[in-house]
């Protein structure tokens, strides 16, 4: 192992919960439309077809978010960004909430989402900047499971805070006030967080892309970014199944009262458990061990829901554990991406592994609904558990082969090995 170079300090190390209230303003640009919204456009007798659509220009603006990823790392401070992003992110939800829903004024919603979406995503690279810079390598894995626990809380809990504003709110635009100041105090968490350099400040824009070239480079030639892209493709911890579990509640006899908190509160507190979880793991064995164990799980879940009682309490039971794994594999690759990526240009990097799987994780839910409409449910449930375990055979056999450079560069190489993958 290198010799740690004495000019380099690292910056004081933070106790994690800092990226869980940082980054959770970003899980709640996606719970707010998802629960809020959508429940108030479907009272508003909006077809479902069109709140999809709504609900899903936020999810369009993370998709892509790898194109612009970039500017977060090369332009503003990261502290700057995430005051600009939370500002804008504000007006958003203000305009949201002040706008009546109705199948009329339903796509200028969707723009507002995806505009709020794409601020968002810049809150999101300044939080993975600021964590990957103030977070000692051999604590990564704790820091990514809090992190993703930020994230999973404000796309469930904190969805519902939205609606419950809205309904105890004399006028529905002082809800949106209400999100805003939820997110301003999140905003507190950025004192005494060491910002990290700038690279290139005062380069032309083609050093900057040239750089970005480079850093990309770095994790391509190496073995650890290519097992990491592999993960990142197979179809396995893409937990798809779930985003159905609200039209399977009927066919457990659950009611509605059971399924909204089995999706809502308890689904909450079961993956930020299972983000704890995952991220305690990656600590403590091999990131990508801790990876496969959190998939086998998840392919565990999938079997234990198709053979659970079709009552209630099956359902609850089952479905609290598919979303207790589905967040231990959001830590745990989490915290395999974080081991790869070094510290520099943190968000480009990470962002590339995180959208690739986000795509290849909508693909694995297109299946998972062909295989409902042909099969049932627990056909649907059957293909992705043989997906998961596919995936991790393939990924047995291929992981070996893989070639590259012995590690990523990283500016603080002392702590490399305590990262391994």
């Amino acid at each position: 192992m290198p010799a740690p170079n004495p000019a380099v300090v690292p910056p004081r190390a933070r106790h994690p919960w800092v990226w869980a209230v940082l980054y959770f303003p970003y899980g709640l640009t996606f719970g707010f439309p998802a629960i809020a919204l959508g429940y108030l456009a479907g009272r508003a007798g909006v077809a479902t077809s069109a709140v999809a659509g709504m609900v899903g220009m936020a999810f369009l603006a993370a998709g892509w978010k790898f194109v612009w990823a970039p500017l977060g790392d090369y332009t503003l401070s990261r502290k700057r960004w995430y005051l600009l992003a939370v500002a804008a992110v504000s007006a958003g939800f203000v305009a949201l909430t002040a706008l009546p829903l109705s199948s009329r004024t339903v796509p200028l919603a969707g723009f507002l989402v995806l505009v709020s979406g794409v601020a968002a995503t810049f809150l999101a690279f300044a939080t993975e900047g600021l964590m990957v810079h103030n977070t000692p390598a051999a604590q990564r894995g704790r820091a990514a499971g809090w992190f993703q626990s930020g994230n999973q809380f404000g796309q469930t809990a904190g969805g519902g805070v939205g609606l419950w504003l809205i309904h105890h709110s004399p006028s529905p635009w002082m809800a949106g006030i209400g999100l805003t100041a939820i997110i301003g105090a999140c905003a507190l968490a950025l004192r005494g967080l060491e910002e990290p350099p700038r690279p290139l400040a005062g380069a032309s824009f083609g050093a900057r892309i040239a750089d970005v070239g480079r850093e990309l480079g770095g994790v391509l030639r190496s073995r650890a970014g290519r097992v990491g892209l592999l993960l990142a493709i197979l179809p396995i911890g893409t937990a798809a199944a779930q985003f159905l579990f609200g039209a399977l509640g009927p066919e457990w006899h659950a009611s509605a009262d059971t399924v909204s908190f089995v999706l809502g509160a308890g689904g909450g507190l079961a993956i930020v458990t299972g983000c704890f979880a995952g991220g305690r793991l990656a600590d403590r064995i091999a990131k990508t061990r801790a990876y496969a164990v959190a998939c086998a799980l998840m392919i565990l879940a999938c079997v234990a829901l198709a053979v659970s009682p079709r009552t209630e309490a099956g359902y609850a039971a089952a479905t609290l554990f598919y979303i207790f794994a589905n967040g231990m594999g959001a830590a745990s690759f989490t915290a395999l991406v974080l081991a790869i990526i070094g510290d520099s240009a943190a968000a480009t990097k990470i962002n590339l592994f995180f959208a690739l799987n986000t795509l290849f994780s909508l693909g694995m839910l297109r299946v998972d609904g062909w295989a409902h409409d042909a099969w049932a449910t627990n056909g649907m449930l059957y293909t992705e558990a043989g997906a998961g375990v596919l995936a991790l055979v393939v990924f047995a056999a291929l992981a070996p082969a893989l070639r590259g450079t012995a590690g990523v560069a990283a500016t603080r190489p002392a702590e490399r090995a305590a990262g391994a993958v």
